[in-house]
């Protein structure tokens, strides 16, 4: 993957599915608590993310304190969250490894309290996945009767 592409943002209400991505945040993502399993949970998952960075710097996404290091330097130590760590690892199963390995890598390039990243457009274009994913189980297909 490539950080060159040019991806609409869907924090900029410019997404590539961004009319498709409201009608799935109404209809399949609960105002609290997890989504229902599978392509819901994992709009959920990755938009979680993506709002910490964007709105937040990671700075819930990071937990970081001082520590000293064996020559006696202060350092800055860095831990991920448990609670944005299993929404990382829940979408392991529901994008692919490249991606999943790019968004690993853009989170250690964005770690800390606002360290951005040229990195982020791998949200954009995981989002653009699991909508892809949404769209093609017809998930946001009404009912008639």
């Amino acid at each position: 993957m490539s950080n060159t592409l040019e991806v609409g943002s869907y924090w900029d209400n410019d997404g590539k599915y961004q009319t498709e991505y409201n009608e799935a945040w109404k209809r399949l993502i609960p105002a609290s608590g997890e989504a229902d399993d599978g392509w819901p949970e994992a709009l959920r998952a990755i938009s979680r993310i993506g709002y910490d960075y964007y709105n937040n710097g990671f700075c819930n996404l990071w937990q970081g304190w001082e520590d000293i290091d064996e020559h006696g330097d202060e350092v800055m130590e860095y831990k991920m969250d448990s609670f944005y760590e299993d929404l990382v690892d829940y979408l392991v199963s529901h994008i692919p490894y490249n991606m999943h390995k790019e968004l690993r890598g853009f989170l250690l390039d964005a770690q800390g309290y606002g360290n951005w990243s040229d990195r982020d457009v791998v949200i954009h274009q995981i989002t653009d996945h699991i909508m892809e994913g949404i769209i093609e189980d017809e998930l946001l297909e009404t009912e008639t009767v």
